[in-house]
């Protein structure tokens, strides 16, 4: 296949050098409008054909194009790949309201071309693994999820802090539960400490099923932390995705309510077992996502990531923002 992508800077270099591996891509048009950033990606990968502009990379013979640029770019550039029949990748967040997701869904169903929603932490060994755990009834019945995501910068000029880094969560949150649950309540806390958009973001939800979410994302923080409970009634995971090793932990922990012995009496029995570290797969997310993008094309099924979860995400955050 041939693949265009716009915009390279440091995640748009990384989705070029993921298409440069893949056997089943054999040329690939770049553009970005910073000319050093051009020169660059040509002087790491001399394979690559520099395009000079958007027009003429929409007019470059590619199946699909992969949009890599600020979110407020989002929904107008999609839309251009779409008119133009190209099959569209939108990093994350897709788009910065509901009506724009919509649209594009829309004109994607009518044309048959294929949308990615870039949420790369789906196709993540660790990801992957608790989905595992949880589809196999080891946990049980999720009770809650606790999540935090929380380091030191950068401020975004252009999106607040829960356009940022909510979709992280929301995607894997999505996945484990199924991606039929619906948010039924939310409550949140935005505070803004540096430049005009919130950088501090407190989410309390309600999902279908009675299940709980609570967590904070936020760019001011003294370390950063990548950490996510799930407690199930049969066992608990711990999820620390900047651990280098032993990324999830599973606990052999409960607590079972005991019949009183008296009159007033209320009693709990705690179980403390063993912690298991499961054993985790060693590819690189970004890779697997590129692959799948590209058999989905190839096979005309839904990529793992679609265009659906990337306005589930948009019409969930846009509910979090009015609470």
């Amino acid at each position: 296949m041939k693949v265009g992508v716009v915009g390279v800077g440091y995640w748009g270099r990384n989705i070029v050098r993921n298409l440069v591996n893949c056997p089943k891509v054999e040329k690939i048009f770049v553009f970005d409008k910073n000319d050093k950033k051009r020169k660059e990606i040509k002087r790491y990968y001399p394979s690559v054909v520099l395009i000079e502009s958007m027009e003429d990379l929409l007019n470059a013979n590619s199946e699909i194009v992969f949009v890599i640029t600020p979110p407020e770019t989002h929904f107008e550039l999609g839309k251009r790949v779409l008119e133009r029949n190209k099959h569209l990748y939108l990093e994350k967040p897709f788009v910065l309201s509901l009506k724009e997701a919509e649209f594009l869904i829309k004109e994607a169903e009518k044309k048959n071309l294929k949308i990615m929603s870039g949420h790369t932490f789906l196709y993540s060994p660790p990801v992957r693994k608790i989905k595992e755990l949880i589809d196999s009834g080891e946990i049980g019945k999720i009770e809650f999820i606790s999540f935090r995501r929380i380091n030191l910068g950068i401020h975004r000029q252009d999106v607040n802090v829960l356009w940022d880094l909510l979709p992280h969560d929301l995607s894997m949150i999505f996945y484990w539960l199924d991606f039929n649950v619906e948010i039924l309540e939310s409550k949140t806390l935005l505070k803004t400490t540096v430049g005009e958009h919130p950088d501090v973001g407190f989410v309390m939800l309600r999902f279908s099923d009675n299940i709980i979410v609570e967590g904070i994302v936020s760019w001011l923080s003294p370390r950063k932390i990548r950490e996510t409970i799930i407690v199930g009634s049969k066992k608990m995971i711990l999820y620390n995705d900047t651990e280098a090793e032993e990324k999830i932990k599973v606990y052999d922990k409960k607590v079972e309510e005991l019949e009183p012995s008296d009159f007033g009496e209320y009693q709990l029995a705690y179980r403390v077992g063993d912690i298991i570290v499961p054993s985790l797969d060693t590819y690189e997310p970004l890779s697997l996502m590129v692959k799948d993008f590209i058999s989905s094309i190839e096979e005309d099924k839904s990529p793992l990531s679609d265009g659906n979860l990337g306005l589930k995400i948009v019409k969930s955050i846009e509910k979090i923002l009015k609470s």
